[in-house]
């Protein structure tokens, strides 16, 4: 996050699992570290992603709420892909 505010370039890469054919997407542009909003996302990731009636989940969730967390927002400049 101290490199992200001295210098607000970002980018990341997502790409197929190894075995898989290849292709994958690569986005750049300025990143911002927000303050607020990081507890909510994290709240619809994990309604989406996790069965929150196992218990070993929720206190998962449970811990990630307890501490403080920020967003790191990438403003997309230049979008590229590839796939095979």
């Amino acid at each position: 996050m101290r490199r992200l505010r001295r210098a607000p370039r970002a980018s990341i890469v997502v790409a197929a699992p190894v075995g898989e054919r290849e292709r994958w997407v690569s986005i750049a542009g300025t990143g911002t570290v927000e303050l607020d909003g990081a507890h909510d996302l994290a709240s619809r990731l994990v309604a989406r992603y996790w069965d929150l009636d196992d218990p070993n989940r929720a206190a998962d969730l449970a811990g990630i709420l307890a501490e403080d967390q920020v967003r790191l927002v990438l403003h997309p400049e230049t979008v590229n892909r590839y796939a095979y």
